[in-house]
């Protein structure tokens, strides 16, 4: 079965609607996220396994191919801003981790947190996998708290969906809204519906 994971390697280039260049920092044309930003997606097969990944990419080492975590260096799609992966690339129930790859390598890992609710709910018959979920900023040592706080919010919320408290679409925003805040101060990218 794998631990699957998508990566987001940042492009050297930035989308041609964006602030001329020759107006932004070296830090806002080399690394910085922003919505100007464009990445080729690539696939690992293990690079899931407990965010292997984060500290094996590098400069030297950009597709970690000296691991058992190697990146597939071909692309899977190029050219696209991060809102677009997370809405029609990143399937959230069978990727284990998501990582964006600056252009200077710094790599940082998001948890997939899928918001389909047919396990936790008998009102609840299919949900979508791709664009269905949150990605949250990864803190490696809090990887399983987070884990086990997510089925139980699921498990709450589905709940409510089955006592008809909520709908299924109040269920996925209620699951959006409590993502945002126990994340806190870690990144949170939702797709736009």
């Amino acid at each position: 079965m794998g631990h699957r994971a998508l990566l987001a390697y940042r492009r050297d280039d930035v989308r041609s609607d964006s602030t001329d260049d020759a107006d932004r920092s070296p830090d806002e044309t080399d690394c910085s996220p922003d919505e100007t930003s464009t990445y080729d997606l690539h696939r690992s097969h293990w690079g899931g396994a407990e965010f292997a990944l984060l500290d094996r990419i590098s400069p030297d080492s950009p597709y970690a191919t000296d691991t058992q975590f190697s990146v597939d260096p071909e692309p899977i799609a190029t050219d696209l801003a991060l809102a677009d992966i997370a809405a029609d690339h990143l399937n959230y129930l069978h990727h284990e981790a998501f990582y964006r790859v600056a252009a200077d390598y710094e790599t940082t890992a998001y948890h997939p947190v899928w918001f389909g609710l047919e396990i936790d709910s008998e009102r609840v018959e299919r949900s979508e996998t791709v664009g269905h979920g949150a990605l949250v900023e990864v803190v490696p040592e809090e990887a399983n708290y987070f884990r086990g706080w997510l089925r139980g919010t699921k498990a709450v919320v589905g709940e409510m969906a089955d006592r008809e408290a909520l709908s299924p679409d109040e269920a996925r925003d209620l699951l959006g809204e409590r993502v945002r805040s126990w994340a806190d101060d870690r990144e949170v990218i939702l797709p736009e519906r």
